[in-house]
């Protein structure tokens, strides 16, 4: 992008500033003339939204689209920005007929916008963080950041795109490419281009050991031209990461690790072990949700191609509809499709033309992942769509969180691919369509599997002895088998609408005596007594807890 016209007259102004100069351009009058603006047009209209408009989002404005801008982007600009956001789960557009505007931000976005980064960087940044893995996510952002610090020959890796039909044939050619590999990457890594980036701005920190001045940088030069590094973008980087260390002891203090305690960063650090890679792998598909892709299966993308699809993928989000291919350069490439990921996730898409005029997309910074992480990760993410609820696994009881959850068929993306099923609270599942249509569960089974865990000991460690005490087995709770002392313990719990056991202290709180006389149905005869005492104690010990816990 050429600047403008004004631009240019300014800076040759500055030629003359304090005495008598020249100005050398390096373009020529025509381009002057014909190809630059006369002014530059404002940064609203050219750049991204997002931050803008989750920072006005923070501000409680509801409807940003008819925000009164000075000079008003485009609708396209603002939509798109919308719908990043409601992708990475920082905005809600769930509401958005009910309550109008466009979507209300979540309590990942005002985290989000607390932070003076970019939104996905922000996120990336908070998951690490969360995870005790923030040192190494802050070198992972400046890796990201930046482009490429991979060379090869003395010149900066090339934007690889694919092989014509008759070069992907070439066995020369193929030994080429594995021998330009071998030299371009001595720091290849399973964990995707980024984790190796990690890796080499660790080596690149240890061989200048932050002694500082001319000495540091020849020894920072030579280990770059060594190991295969573009010294100017290592550079950059690092200076990237000792800003965002001073970052996050200003606005992540409460975190682990060097960075958020003193604001500076470490001449010699570990590489993260593989508990580690995998947190970070996992952080940085948390802000790369709509970049995430699957390998392609054979026959599932129409068209005819210059070239061979059985390495290519295809994007979650509808926007991109064309074959997506992995950058040659890339740690993870290989030309047997056997050998790549199915699932990946990456930075951005660079279009190039092969020979014959094709047009192209290269997928750049490219990580691995696991579907099972996106049930997780995409939690309030517009991309994510739950289902019915699955009859396995079977419910359980997260003390933790103190809901009944269960399974639910799990869906990712506009193309809706089905990913490994997801837990949520069960009462909510009930009330979907889906469920009403379930032929596995009842609407009233998240009291049952309450009532089942209640009597099992899992809810209360005070009770972790009644099963032993009862005349049935608890699990005759949930075998929708007719009973009447399941039916009334049920319809007890339901009418009152306690699923959880700070449900039940707050009844207990105004009677104490709530569900006693259900349970007396299952109690053998000769532990009534004692049932009944430890009934008491428990009564009063849980309502002790919920007062505390209210005040």
């Amino acid at each position: 992008m050429w600047i403008s016209k004004a631009a240019a007259d300014q800076r040759a102004g500055r030629a003359g500033r304090t005495g008598p100069g020249h100005c050398y351009r390096m373009y020529s009058s025509s381009m002057y003339g014909r190809h630059m603006d006369s002014f530059a047009l404002p940064e609203v209209l050219t750049r991204p939204l997002e931050d803008v408009v989750l920072a006005m989002k923070a501000m409680k404005i509801s409807n940003v689209s008819e925000f009164p801008f000075p000079t008003p982007p485009g609708q396209d600009q603002l939509g798109a920005a919308v719908r990043l956001l409601a992708n990475l789960g920082c905005v809600d557009t769930s509401r958005m007929e009910e309550h109008g505007g466009d979507g209300d931000i979540t309590r990942l976005g005002a985290a989000v916008a607390k932070l003076p980064l970019g939104v996905r960087y922000g996120k990336m940044l908070l998951v690490a963080a969360e995870a005790g893995v923030l040192d190494y996510a802050i070198k992972m952002v400046a890796v990201l950041s930046e482009a490429s610090p991979f060379v090869v020959h003395g010149q900066q890796i090339d934007e690889g795109g694919p092989k014509d039909a008759e070069e992907e044939d070439s066995e020369e050619e193929e030994r080429d490419t594995n021998e330009k590999k071998k030299k371009t990457h001595k720091w290849s890594h399973r964990g995707g281009d980024v984790l190796a980036g990690v890796l080499a701005v660790g080596a690149y920190t240890f061989a200048g050991r932050g002694s500082g001045g001319i000495s540091e940088k020849v020894a920072c030069r030579k280990f770059c031209e060594k190991h295969g590094l573009h010294p100017v973008i290592m550079a950059r980087i690092q200076k990237m990461r000792i800003h965002l260390a001073r970052f996050a002891k200003a606005r992540l203090s409460t975190a682990e690790g060097v960075a958020a305690r003193t604001g500076g960063i470490l001449s010699s650090m570990k590489p993260p072990n593989k508990a580690q890679e995998q947190l970070l792998c996992q952080a940085i598909a948390s802000g790369l949700l709509d970049n995430v892709a699957m390998l392609a299966p054979l026959g599932s993308i129409p068209g005819e191609y210059s070239f061979s699809l059985r390495s290519a993928y295809i994007s979650c989000s509808s926007t991109l509809t064309e074959p997506l291919l992995m950058d040659r350069n890339s740690v993870l490439y290989s030309r047997d499709p056997r050998r790549l990921p199915k699932w990946i996730c990456y930075d951005s898409v660079l279009r190039k033309t092969t020979k014959d005029g094709t047009p192209v997309a290269t997928l750049k910074n490219i990580t691995p992942i696991d579907a099972v992480w996106l049930g997780i990760l995409a939690k309030g993410s517009r991309l994510l769509k739950l289902g019915e609820p699955l009859p396995t696994p079977l419910p359980s009881y997260d003390a933790e969180e103190d809901v009944i959850l269960c399974s639910v068929r799990t869906r990712f993306g506009s193309q809706g691919w089905e990913i490994p099923s997801v837990q949520s609270e069960m009462f909510s599942v009930l009330q979907s369509k889906d469920a009403k249509s379930s032929s596995h569960f009842l609407s009233d089974d998240s009291f049952r599997w309450f009532a089942r865990y209640l009597l099992d000991g899992n809810v209360f460690d005070e009770f972790r002895d009644l099963s032993s005490m009862l005349n049935d087995d608890p699990a005759l709770v949930t075998r929708q088998t007719p009973s009447t002392k399941v039916a009334m313990l049920v319809s007890e719990l339901a009418s009152a609408g306690v699923d959880s056991a700070a449900a039940l202290r707050k009844h207990w709180s105004k009677d104490p005596k709530f569900l006693f006389a259900q349970i007396q149905r299952w109690v053998k005869p000769d532990s009534a007594a004692h049932v009944k005492s430890l009934w008491k104690d428990t009564v009063r010990k849980q309502v002790k807890i919920w007062k505390e816990r209210r005040n």
